[in-house]
């Protein structure tokens, strides 16, 4: 099986979705990949985030569709004595140093995807010596990617969301552990989120496991 982490996390204490997190795992023989959430601020810099708000020292609102990068790169999500700041999509690439994966959950908030998939392909152009794969469960943001991104693309498919749409025109499917044994494609798929060793007894051996706990899976 191939271990992806999930948003950097694995037996470490940095913040997920931050550089440190992501080269930490890219250096772990027993880790094949890493899965990061993007999004992109309002002067059209990606950004690595899950949520689509975050929280400054746990009070200020800022929603990252509606600041600047400058903005957004102030506003400390960690505490005083230990400070933590968003990372950009570029800060992280420009120092990936091998080929293992590297898969983009697209996090994209209604608006201009032709200003979007701009943004995303001048980024997937200038990085295009790496592994990069792309995937959303938006379905109409992947689609338009299968061809101008150059790279993977996959669609999410959990329980309730993308569960009956036409898997053809995707390299690839990110299917939650619930809708795995549902989706009778043959496309290569990951399989998320799995982070007990007891689970992978469920799932072929050539799967993508997209897991929180790489180590307590692969390394006996």
């Amino acid at each position: 099986m191939n271990f992806i982490s999930h948003r950097g996390n694995d037996c470490h204490s940095y913040p997920e979705n931050s550089i440190s997190a992501l080269l930490w795992c890219l250096d772990k023989d027993y880790i094949d990949g890493v899965e990061i959430d993007v999004r992109m601020t309002k002067d059209q810099k990606l950004v690595l985030s899950h949520d689509a708000s975050i929280l400054e020292l746990g009070f200020r609102r800022y929603f990252i569709k509606d600041e600047t990068l400058n903005v957004i790169q102030k506003v400390n999500l960690g505490t005083k004595k230990n400070p933590h700041y968003l990372d950009s999509l570029e800060q992280f690439l420009s120092q990936v140093q091998n080929q293992k994966m590297i898969v983009l959950d697209i996090k994209q908030e209604l608006g201009s995807m032709d200003l979007f998939l701009k943004i995303l392909r001048k980024v997937l152009k200038k990085y295009s010596h790496l592994n990069l794969y792309i995937v959303s469960f938006r379905y109409d943001i992947v689609k338009l990617c299968t061809t101008p991104c150059k790279k993977p693309v996959g669609l999410l498919v959990s329980d309730f969301i993308n569960k009956k749409k036409d898997y053809d025109p995707f390299n690839f499917l990110s299917v939650s552990k619930g809708a795995y044994s549902d989706i009778s494609s043959h496309k290569k798929k990951m399989v998320w989120t799995i982070n007990q060793k007891r689970d992978l007894k469920k799932f072929h051996q050539d799967i993508y496991v997209i897991t929180d706990k790489a180590y307590d899976l692969a390394v006996e």
